[in-house]
């Protein structure tokens, strides 16, 4: 509800050096083709020398933060956009060739690299397991990439073309291109929805920041109309939290305790890491027959049980996700999905847990016509394993405190799905053609990997009693090794609030493959790491 303006001072958000940020970090490649080159350097100085050059002349292709930014704001307004995007980022192994004062960044978790610290993300160990490291199709033991180069666009050519060009280049300095694969966004009716038929990416966070000195030049738009204080502060669309930007780009103010006043920044270490960040690779295949057997095969199972007489196989795996599959919120609408309302970008993320939600007033006289959220502290309608409640508590306090100190384990996900669609996701596919090579090419950024990426994973996903309530594991992408049997829980709640606990022993989420990367800055690029 809007309240008294004069007690509230809208936050000074900092203009960002958007010209000296690679655009895969801010504001990202939300782009529906991506394709991904990893690559190995062999050694000797020669290579090296011959990758430098190449490098340098790759520098002036580097996509910048205000490119990207600019293309976004074309496609929106039906202008002609970019036909494709680039971005580099590199493991520690791979940037101390480079330069060896790559070696003093402060983050353990990157200096370790991915197949280290795989057991801590709850990957399975042991040569049967498909998860396990030594079967990776990427980035495994003895195997893992020293650079990973992105390309996206909006078009399927465009960025096959400028793929094949970077990859002839890159063996032609001597360096190998070990791994290439494509994502695109699934087409028709199933855009923006992953494999398990869920749209994705509705909680992504917005970037607290200006894209230059005038006042209103904000990165992240902002939708509520500014008579809506303090909402109109805290939010760019309804629902979507602003960050303040040092949660994702290295050299800036972080989260404070008050969500309207900017926390320290962490300094740069070394200097050149300004206006950098750091970049998870994670190749995760979904077994898609698998999920829908066994939410039919459970679903089947609560029936039989008081209070969850009418569930359904669709239903069951919405209050796993926290969402129906157009990505309406259980919250907002807890008996059945509402695709208007998943579709609608100005209400689809717009509820609280612990508190009704009300409408808002939009910007340009926009209305909300969807019912509200009640309020929902126990997890009565969707669960407190749900993953939505999961990775972001909203306004619900945690084990790491009030709503507000969640805000610096959010991360900015830019992935997009890889191998080909199935037309009926709910068949057993025995004849599956694919024989289930489908999944995630999951990228986030984030300025710590060990305080986001891997908290949320180790801390609250894999982790049965938090970050609040002992609720269960997520069910959805959680790690079976995480357990201490191998198997996930949650409790459900039925229409009487009787309790019923699932479980699950088989994995429908497998690791295959990925890295640890940092993402340097163009100045970087062009100053220190290819000299």
């Amino acid at each position: 509800m809007a309240q008294n303006t004069k007690l509230f001072k809208a936050p000074d958000e900092p203009a960002l050096e958007m010209d000296d940020i690679q655009g895969a970090v801010v504001p990202g490649f939300l782009k529906p083709h991506h394709t991904l080159l990893g690559l190995r350097i062999p050694d000797g100085i020669e290579v090296v020398r011959n990758f430098k050059a190449w490098l340098i002349a790759l520098t002036p292709d580097v996509s910048t933060a205000r490119q990207t930014l600019d293309d976004r704001r074309a496609y929106r307004k039906g202008k002609p956009c970019l036909p494709y995007m680039v971005g580099i980022g590199f493991s520690a192994v791979g940037l101390v060739r480079l330069t060896p004062g790559a070696s003093m960044i402060p983050d353990d978790a990157f200096q370790a690299g991915l197949v280290v610290r795989s057991k801590l993300l709850g990957d399975p160990v042991g040569s049967a397991k498909e998860g396990d490291p030594v079967n990776w199709i990427v980035g495994g033991p003895g195997a893992e990439l020293d650079a990973l180069v992105l390309v996206a666009g909006t078009g399927r050519g465009d960025v096959t073309k400028r793929a094949d060009h970077l990859e002839s280049q890159i063996t032609a300095a001597g360096v190998s291109v070990v791994y290439r694969e494509d994502g695109d966004v699934r087409p028709g009716k199933e855009k923006g929805h992953e494999h398990f038929g869920f749209d994705d990416g509705v909680s992504q966070p917005g970037i607290r920041g200006r894209a230059s000195n005038s006042p209103t030049d904000f990165i992240t738009e902002r939708k509520i109309d500014p008579s809506e204080v303090p909402e109109a502060w805290l939010f760019g669309y309804p629902g979507q939290d602003l960050v303040w930007p040092g949660e994702f780009v290295i050299g800036y103010a972080k989260t404070s305790p008050d969500p309207f006043l900017p926390g320290p920044s962490d300094p740069p270490r070394p200097e050149w890491t300004r206006n950098g960040s750091f970049l998870v690779f994670r190749r995760l295949r979904q077994d898609v027959g698998l999920f829908w057997r066994t939410m039919r095969s459970l679903a089947e199972s609560l029936r039989a049980l008081p209070g969850f007489g009418k569930m359904s196989d669709q239903h069951l795996a919405s209050l796993l996700v926290g969402r129906w599959p157009s990505g309406a919120p259980v919250n907002r609408t807890p008996a059945q999905d509402i695709p208007d309302l998943g579709r609608d970008v100005f209400a689809n993320n717009h509820f609280q847990f612990d508190s009704d939600t009300s409408s808002l007033k939009l910007v340009g006289g926009r209305d909300d016509p969807f019912p509200q959220a009640k309020a929902d502290p126990a997890g009565t309608t969707c669960p407190w394993a749900a993953h939505i409640r999961k990775v972001n508590t909203r306004d619900s306090a945690s084990d790491m405190g009030g709503r507000d100190s969640t805000y610096n384990r959010r991360l900015l996900r830019v992935g997009v799905p890889f191998g080909k669609q199935l037309d009926n996701p709910y068949s057993t596919m025995a004849e599956d053609p694919e024989k289930g090579n489908r999944g995630l090419l999951f990228l986030s950024i984030q300025a710590s990997i060990e305080n986001q990426f891997e908290f949320l994973m180790a801390n609250w996903i894999n982790d049965p009693t938090r970050p609040k309530t002992p609720g269960g594991n997520d069910m959805l992408i959680g790690q079976n090794a995480a357990a201490a049997d191998g198997v996930r829980r949650c409790s459900l709640f039925g229409a009487g609030l009787q309790q019923a606990e699932l479980s699950a022993e088989d994995q429908w989420v497998i690791a295959t493959g990925g890295g640890y990367f940092f993402m340097p800055s163009i100045s970087a690029l062009r100053d220190i790491i290819t000299r």
